[in-house]
This record gives C-alpha cells, sequence and structure tokens, in this order.
C-alpha cells in the first residue's frame, strides 16, 4: 500500500478522480461480455464508453475521448439493432466507421492517435453484428489496440481493463461456446 500512496502523492486530484472513473468503466465493460444478450452486451458498453470518454478527457487523450463518444452514440444506435430497419442496414456501421475515422483525423497528433481510431473503425463493424460470440472473438484485436494506447497515454485504469478484457472475452467465448451435436 505504501508504493500506491508513494505513487499517488506525486499526482494531482484529476489524474487521480480519472483513474477512478475508468476503473468504473472498466467494471462496466468486463461485465459486458458475460451478458447472454447481444442488447445487454451494447448497453452495457455505452455506459462503459462514456466514462471512458471523460476519463481520456481528464488525462488530455482528446483521441481516446472522441472514439469513445463515438462508440458511446454508437451503442446507443446498435442497442435497436433488430428493432430498427435503419440500424439493421449496412450503411449504419458504415457511417460510424467515417464518424471514427473523421474523429481520429480531427485529434491527430502522433501515429499513437491511429490506434483508437483504428480500433473504433474495425469495431464499428464487429459490435454491429448480432453474433454474440463473434462480437467477443472480433473483439480481440481491437482491445489489444486500446492496451497500446493505454500504456501510451497513463491510461492505468485502461491498461487493466485490456488485460482483464482479453481474459473476460475468453471465459465469454468458453461460456457460451456451442455445444457440439
Amino acid at each position: 500500500m505504501d508504493f500506491i500512496k508513494d505513487y499517488l502523492s506525486g499526482k494531482d486530484t484529476t489524474f487521480i478522480i480519472s483513474q477512478c472513473i475508468g476503473f468504473v468503466a472498466a467494471a462496466l465493460l468486463l461485465l459486458s461480455f458475460q451478458q447472454r444478450t447481444h442488447r445487454r452486451i451494447i448497453a452495457m458498453q455505452a455506459c462503459s464508453g462514456f466514462l471512458f470518454a471523460l476519463q481520456y478527457f481528464m488525462l488530455g487523450a482528446y483521441e481516446g475521448m472522441v472514439g469513445n463518444l463515438v462508440g458511446f452514440v454508437r451503442s446507443l444506435t446498435y442497442y435497436f439493432r433488430g428493432k430498427s430497419k435503419i440500424v439493421d442496414h449496412i450503411a449504419c456501421p458504415i457511417v460510424f466507421a467515417i464518424l471514427a475515422g473523421l474523429g481520429g483525423m480531427l485529434t491527430y497528433s502522433s501515429p499513437v492517435s491511429l490506434l483508437p481510431m483504428a480500433a473504433m473503425i474495425i469495431s464499428s463493424f464487429v459490435i454491429w453484428s448480432p453474433k454474440t460470440q463473434q462480437l467477443r472473438a472480433l473483439t480481440i484485436p481491437t482491445s489489444l489496440m486500446w492496451l497500446v494506447y493505454n500504456i501510451i497515454c497513463s491510461s492505468y485504469s485502461g491498461i487493466v481493463t485490456e488485460v482483464l478484457n482479453q481474459i473476460s472475452i475468453y471465459i465469454g467465448l468458453i461460456r457460451f461456446r456451442k455445444k457440439k451435436q
């Protein structure tokens, strides 16, 4: 505990609050992959995305903030997948991929900025898929992109999130795999 106390004594209040917000967002994201239905996964990811956007804003990591804000709106929209012809149309993930790309270009500061942008573009199509096992499996590469970004921008809660996210995804894949006939 002295290590944590010594480490935090050198950080300002905004940084500490941002990490706390990030850990709440992490809990929601990790729990999302343990949900049985696509809608519940998406609802929890929407809440998580909003909180991560707030955390990245507080850290000054604007690429991550914009990516998560696009992800938040995207999740709210995808929640209605299967219930809305507009959301079910292939144009829907294309629109969100374009928004993620534009957001990434507007906040570009270095090649590192490409990581959240690429992750959000890819996940616009992955999360749109109504197949929950596909959603879990195809989230693995985007999670790895976020892991690298979090390491670079000092989002410790984000680092822990992505490591645990990988574990949660694999557990979800195993828990909900279809039994062989």
